[in-house]
């Protein structure tokens, strides 16, 4: 602006002083007019208070000039007019975001590159969460202050849209009618104006359009995930060109064949469905895992389970099975161990590594057999391997094909010891399997139940008198070896001596 000092107006005074626009070359116009011209005439019109041009003019004039920039358009000028002078003075701060946020949206920035040009745009620190407090992006540099402040204690959403004392300006990520799925924070100096309560409402529809559009993404791949997978199960036919070529389609290299692994949270024969929020997040939170330690995975969440397929090495002759199915059993027990707390109760299954592409639905099998074994054993919440589960794959076969067979063997072998430990609140069934547990040791057993062994002696011959089945002969105790591990797929507990429990519980 170019003129007297007196005569300098800011945007306030210039919208409460002008009365109207008067285009160069008119000779009657208002008393209060602005005048647009490309230079500034020498003598000043009747009634014109402020000049626009394009040119500085030469010499002070009686009326404050303002000088456009370089390369501006008229369509420009008008519309920078049009926000100082018009009712609506945020107008121009909307159209500048929505034109900023364009950008990311149609790139696919991400959340990230939308957290920073917001923070940009409002000039304070910017934050999105998501429906259960997770940081989706925030900036600067994660913004902990801001974040920090909305998340203390167990508000939830709701609660964090309807706080007000925390010093962060809030705003609503909609998604599907209107349903609140996140929330924006803004670490904004006092009450906001007119123009960033604007910026505010263009950011939060951009954020609700990203988290449309990451949904739709991750449910069309999910779509082509589950129909891959769903095909290997089912053992369709996928010739290995096809399958690595979808697979490479997904992001997963399964030319050098994978270790599955299948999860479940809580009980994986509960017929209730995970909460779709907790299921969000623990899809969430295993890809960062995964991408970070097993890179081009294949993860999916289908029929209320989770399904993996983790990638060996491409070269054949350096898969070392036993390494990888180990690398493989410690990312799991890391995945549990990070989820705990978001998603308890998480219960993952390993099958064996296969090298051979066209073989992954095997492997699927088998980590789906070892996760139902788990469950029936009171595995929750813990790492199942197809490898440990030995005998309890044949068992768990003719329980599910003829469970009466099974029924029937445990009343023959383990259940007359169950009726007696009721009846006489003895510990037969328990030092039973203690003693098979280390490898028929008397004194190892005695030892662990802190009791003589004597005792131990007398109550392996209670077993035989009322089993029929001595536990010293291979044959019979191969039968209640096998009993027990039939009470336990039977959804029966092995119930544990009191001194062994309480030299378990001294032993934490």
């Amino acid at each position: 602006m170019l003129g007297p000092p007196a005569a300098a107006l800011d945007d306030e005074q210039l919208a409460a002083t002008v009365g109207g626009v008067r285009l160069a070359g008119q000779d009657a116009g208002g008393p209060n007019d602005v005048l647009l011209a490309e230079s500034c005439p020498a003598s000043i019109p009747a009634g014109v208070v402020a000049v626009v041009a394009r040119r500085a003019p030469r010499g002070s004039r009686s009326v404050p000039v303002l000088v456009a920039p370089e390369g501006a358009t008229w369509a420009q000028i008008i519309d920078d007019v049009a926000d100082v002078l018009g009712a609506d003075p945020a107008r121009r701060a909307a159209g500048r975001a929505r034109s900023a946020l364009r950008a990311p949206l149609v790139e696919g920035g991400g959340w990230d590159r939308i957290a920073e040009i917001a923070a940009a745009l409002l000039g304070a620190p910017v934050a999105f969460l998501d429906d259960h407090l997770d940081v989706l992006a925030a900036h600067p540099d994660g913004a902990p202050g801001l974040v920090a402040a909305v998340g203390e204690g167990d508000v939830g959403l709701s609660g964090v849209l309807e706080a007000a004392d925390d010093g962060a300006l809030r705003a609503a990520i909609s998604g599907p009618g209107g349903r609140p799925v996140g929330v924006l924070l803004a670490g904004l100096d006092g009450p906001p104006a007119a123009s960033e309560e604007a910026v505010l409402r263009e950011v939060s529809a951009a954020a609700s359009l990203e988290w449309s559009r990451q949904e739709l993404r991750t449910a069309t791949e999910s779509q082509l995930r589950g129909d891959l997978i769903r095909e290997l199960m089912a053992g369709e036919s996928i010739s290995r060109e096809s399958l690595i070529r979808r697979g490479r389609h997904l992001g997963a290299d399964l030319s050098g064949g994978a270790v599955a692994v299948l999860g479940a949270i809580g009980d994986p024969a509960s017929p209730d469905p995970p909460d779709e929020r907790v299921v969000r997040r623990l899809l969430r939170q295993a890809r960062g895992i995964i991408d970070m330690h097993w890179p081009r995975a294949l993860l999916d969440w289908d029929a209320g389970r989770l399904l993996v397929l983790l990638p060996g090495p491409r070269d054949e002759a350096t898969a070392d099975r036993a390494a990888i199915e180990s690398r493989a059993h410690g990312l799991a027990t890391r995945l549990i161990a990070s989820s705990a707390d978001a998603v308890p109760g998480l219960t993952l299954a390993i099958s064996r590594f296969t090298s051979d592409p066209e073989r992954l639905g095997s492997a699927l099998e088998e980590a789906g057999l070892a996760l139902s074994i788990g469950s029936r054993l009171g595995r929750a919440g813990d790492v199942i391997t197809f490898e440990e589960t030995g005998t309890y794959k044949l068992l768990f076969q003719i329980f599910a094909e003829r469970p009466e067979e099974l029924s029937g063997f445990y009343e023959q072998t383990i259940e007359p010891l169950v009726r007696y430990d009721e009846q006489y609140q003895t510990e037969l069934v328990g030092t039973m399997s203690t003693y098979l547990e280390l490898d028929c040791n008397l004194a190892a057993t005695a030892s662990t139940l802190y009791t003589h062994r004597h005792t131990v002696r007398y109550r392996l011959d209670r077993i035989a008198e009322l089993s029929g089945l001595d536990i010293g002969r291979t044959d019979d105790r191969e039968k209640l070896t096998l009993g027990l591990k039939a009470m336990r797929l039977l959804g029966k507990r092995v119930p544990v001596p009191m001194a062994k429990e309480a030299a378990t519980r001294q032993a934490r």
